[in-house]
């Protein structure tokens, strides 16, 4: 019986192990231009699940978060989360908030559109802004 809970565990171990997404950290750090100012932040945590890449930039007190679709030879931005960067704090989603594009060429992401969003000088008025994102993951 005892060597059956051990087994029972292991398997377990194993498979939530084997399910878990990885998720890397690549070397090269990233760049983002918000409203036409650029900034060269630390490298992405990049992580796959499925067909879905997430890119998840870190900088200071602010955050860029987007996911891109692949499929076949297109990528498709999913979404994109602007977390306090240069004051901005907004969101691009597909079919509903904001426009976006996006590129890949081997392990390097390109996703440029705009955000709707607020920013902090004037947090009650809606904006839109551009803004690009280039990462390798």
């Amino acid at each position: 019986m005892r060597n059956r809970m051990v087994v029972i565990a292991f398997l377990v171990v194993v498979c939530v192990a084997g399910c878990a997404q990885s998720q890397t950290t690549p070397l090269k750090a990233a760049r983002l231009t918000i409203d036409g100012a650029t900034h060269t932040t630390r490298p992405p945590a990049c992580s796959q699940m499925q067909s879905y890449r997430t890119i998840d930039i870190r900088d200071h007190d602010g955050q860029v978060e987007a996911v891109v679709l692949l499929s076949a030879d297109r990528a498709i931005p999913q979404w994109v989360k602007i977390r306090d960067i240069d004051g901005f704090t907004g969101s691009f989603w597909e079919g509903g908030v904001g426009s976006a594009h996006a590129d890949v060429t081997n392990s390097a992401y390109t996703i440029t559109g705009s955000a709707d969003g607020i920013n902090s000088n004037n947090p009650n008025k809606v904006i839109t802004t551009d803004f690009k994102i280039s990462a390798e993951c």
